[in-house]
């Protein structure tokens, strides 16, 4: 905390708008559309992460050691995902994303596969925890941008969509993997998580025309 005071900047101003003025945001469509990448990319991932313990121990058979050496590497893959998702903003941006979503998707439909093979298993559950977070700095960009163009008054809302929509996706995971797993086995959270990998691909496809369409304008 001390050392976030210490670099974040003192003369940032909010322009004074009413809550009226701060939900305008929420007319644009490349916000709309993009307040449910965030809850659809994490709604995928938490589908099988809410049950990652049992998945290193029953389906790939490590031991409780193992156990955590394998959860904190996960954690080492998580930061790296974060740097990377960080260093997108710097080039492509969401161009890049139709690609991992790709990636992704064939992930979780293997999955089933990869618990017959431990080490296997193990390297495709750290690429998906990598991929979990790519689509932050990305997504937050694009809202904040939108607001500072087109909806000066909404920068604190949009500021607060990515937290927002992306408790949501937890929520929604979390809720479809119990569900899952309940009725069809632990076997099925990897395609259950590949079908709103899909809806991820094809939000964030139709986000990228639209920004496309008003790059001359607001972006």
């Amino acid at each position: 905390m001390v050392l976030i005071l210490g670099v974040l900047p003192r003369d940032f101003k909010q322009k004074s708008s009413s809550i009226r003025g701060q939900l305008a945001l929420l007319k644009d469509h490349r916000i709309q559309i993009g307040m449910f990448l965030p809850m659809f990319n994490l709604a995928a991932i938490y589908v099988f992460y809410t049950y990652l313990r049992p998945i290193i121990t029953t389906r790939l058979h490590f031991s409780t050691t193992m156990l955590t050496v394998l959860l904190f590497v996960f954690g080492v893959a998580n930061i790296i995902g974060n740097q990377v998702s960080g260093k997108l903003t710097e080039g492509p941006g969401l161009s890049a994303m139709p690609k991992v979503y790709t990636g992704q998707f064939i992930l979780m439909v293997v999955m089933p596969l990869s618990f017959h093979y431990s080490w296997f298993g193990a390297i495709l559950l750290m690429m998906l925890i990598i991929s979990m977070p790519l689509l932050n700095s990305p997504i937050q960009i694009q809202f904040l941008q939108v607001a500072e163009k087109a909806y000066p008054q909404s920068i604190v809302l949009a500021s607060s969509l990515n937290s927002i929509f992306s408790n949501f996706g937890i929520a929604l995971g979390s809720a479809t993997g119990g569900m899952l797993v309940s009725n069809f086995g632990m076997s099925s959270v990897g395609p259950g998580g590949a079908g709103y990998t899909l809806v991820t691909f094809i939000l964030v496809v139709w986000l990228n025309r639209l920004n496309r369409k008003f790059a001359p304008q607001s972006l």
